[in-house]
């Protein structure tokens, strides 16, 4: 099926599944091209939109003109729907993600005639440009907009509703906010809603919140379709809805967005050794880069937290982010399948690019970094991929492809453009270039030694750097907080990827410059093996590592090689300490010190 957008597409869908729904017709992006070509618009518009001159933009497609066959087309489509009055919104490619949800930021009109649609859809295709959109949205689409000219429901009530209740974890109820008349001012802001909670097991209204007038059968009804869309999806949705005569129309339908907490919990999910460059890149290619891959869909936002010369960082992640089912993403990627294995051939060529460039005499390093965060998204979701069996095969042979043969290549190419820095930085620098930027590499401003020592005692990075001696404090400030494991070594536990009961002394490997330490048949002890970890392995009575799972690189060496090895164990670098005595249980994945 062609992508019309968001709303179109979820539109389409609930035609095509017998949802109720108001008659519509969709404006291919294609015919806003073809206007814009129409009116010599296009290298004007890309030579303003860099210039930032939007609201010159604006002005250059209201006075555009259509041609008559497409007048002649809207007015015999809008006669069709055989109703006096329409809404006119916009589909937009990178509307309604399950991140991001644009809402409200693209222009809707309601109640528009005849005489006023070819104003209405034009000022729709404006709202590409409006600065809210700029704002919101790093790298908008300013050539992609598809629009729906929909009838217009005189409602009774209208409203929003959510299939699972976005405050409760245990998700026991659909959540029904409704207004008497349209319900625009509800979603605008401009009324407060009456609410009813229905418990989604057997439809009992639980709650009622309000003075409204209505009938409940039509609340039990209405939350019978929310649960029936759920189903269509696949995932938990958020649904606009209209009700006139007792009759329910669904206007739309989009992945529930955020889930509604007013502290946004995080996890560890890797602990590895991480200068703030890699940082830098490891954060765009899994905000930008995801997002880039998956249309704007969807994106995840990693915290980086670096304790005073612990060598290593702990990533966290918003577990609501992970908990909102990656599935969801390889759905969308299978849906465009061309697109990713185009996609994926391109970041096959850039990991050979980057093996020249590396090479080179004098770096780039705003190229090789903008190249390793076009990586990322392979990385990351292929380490996501090997969890799931539900899936295409298609889609999943991709990622573990790049798993299995690529997935080491970020991080040991980030180590390789260090040295290469580190070579061209004065000397009083040398020690400093894992606390240093990009952005201060390339333009050659630096810090002072002063402001360079007190990032060694601790930082933040999520986006930004942030130096602070109590991180909790600006956790706090920023309305996050981390969810920790009891910090005992007493009960330590992990996957077993090898098994195999042994005992031995823990020597901590987070870098080569780590080995000269490691004896034989000490108990290895790292974030993750890496292939040049062999030397050790060898020599190693068990493997503990943080992270990975029964597929990462330490398990398949360890079951290659019949050692003992326990992996996921998350904060094994953190609690246990080079010469303590281990336990490992080979069939409990419980590690203890004696």
């Amino acid at each position: 099926m062609k992508n019309y957008g968001g709303k179109a597409n979820s539109l389409l869908k609930l035609k095509e599944n017998k949802i109720n729904i108001p008659e519509f017709f969709i404006i291919d992006e294609q015919e806003y091209i073809q206007f814009l070509n129409d009116n010599y618009l296009v290298k004007k518009i890309e030579s303003l939109f860099e210039e930032k001159k939007n609201e010159e933009i604006i002005r250059n497609i209201l006075n555009g003109s259509f041609d008559d066959k497409f007048i002649f087309k809207i007015k015999k489509e809008f006669r069709k729907l055989n109703c006096q009055k329409v809404s006119v919104r916009s589909s937009a490619s990178n509307e309604d993600g399950n991140f991001k949800s644009f809402a409200g930021q693209y222009n809707t009109y309601l109640n528009i005639d005849e005489d006023n649609l070819e104003k209405s859809i034009k000022k729709c295709w404006c709202s590409l440009y409006e600065k809210n959109i700029l704002e919101y949205e790093e790298s908008p689409n300013i050539f992609g907009m598809n629009v729906i000219v929909q009838q217009m429901v005189d409602a009774d009530f209208a409203g929003v509703a959510f299939s699972i209740d976005p405050t409760d974890d245990k998700n026991n109820y659909s959540v029904i906010e409704i207004v008497e008349g349209l319900g625009e001012e509800l979603v605008s802001g401009q009324k407060t809603p009456n609410k009813f909670l229905v418990r989604r097991q057997t439809s009992n209204i639980d709650l009622k919140i309000g003075t409204i007038n209505i009938d409940h059968q039509i609340i039990v009804d209405l939350e019978k379709i929310i649960l029936k869309i759920e189903k269509i999806y696949g995932f938990p949705v958020d649904i606009e809805y209209a009700i006139k005569g007792g009759e329910i129309f669904i206007l739309q339908v989009r992945p529930i967005s955020k889930m509604i907490k007013s502290i946004k919990p995080f996890s560890l999910s890797i602990t590895r050794p991480h200068s703030i460059i890699e940082q830098e890149i490891y954060f765009k290619g899994e905000f930008y880069g995801i997002k880039n891959l998956t249309r704007g869909l969807y994106y995840f936002k990693p915290l980086f937290i670096y304790r005073s010369y612990y060598e290593t960082v702990e990533i966290y992640y918003n577990y609501l982010d992970l908990e909102e089912d990656p599935r969801l993403i390889y759905r969308e990627l299978d849906f465009h399948y061309d697109e990713l294995l185009d996609r994926y051939h391109i970041a096959i060529k850039n990991i050979e690019k980057i093996n020249t460039k590396i090479k080179s005499e004098k770096v780039d390093i705003e190229e090789i970094s903008r190249l390793l965060i076009s990586l990322y998204p392979f990385s990351s979701l292929g380490q996501l991929a090997g969890h799931f069996h539900d899936i295409t095969k298609r889609v999943k042979e991709i990622f573990l492809e790049y798993r299995d043969h690529y997935d080491h290549f970020i991080h040991e190419t980030c180590i390789l453009l260090e040295e290469r820095i580190r070579d061209e930085l004065s000397e009083k620098y040398q020690n400093y270039i894992s606390f240093l930027t990009l952005k201060e590499i390339v333009n050659q401003k630096f810090p002072s030694i002063k402001d360079l020592e007190e990032r060694s005692k601790g930082y933040i990075y999520f986006g930004q750097l942030y130096t602070t001696d109590n991180y909790k404090k600006w956790l706090e400030d920023n309305h996050m907080c981390i969810i920790d494991e009891e910090e005992e070594t007493d009960g330590l536990k992990g996957e077993i990827a090898c098994s195999g009961s042994v005992s031995g002394r823990v020597c901590k490997v987070f870098s080569e410059k780590d080995f000269k330490k490691f004896k034989d048949g000490d108990i290895l002890v790292t974030p993750m093996t890496v292939p040049k970890f062999i030397e050790v392995i060898k020599r190693a009575k068990g493997i503990i590592t943080d992270e990975g799972g029964i597929t990462c690189h330490a398990s398949i060496v360890a079951r290659e090689l019949q050692i003992p090895c326990i992996v996921g164990c998350k904060r094994a670098t953190k609690v246990l300490n080079d010469g303590d005595f281990v336990q490992m249980d080979g069939s409990t994945g419980i590690i203890k010190v004696k």
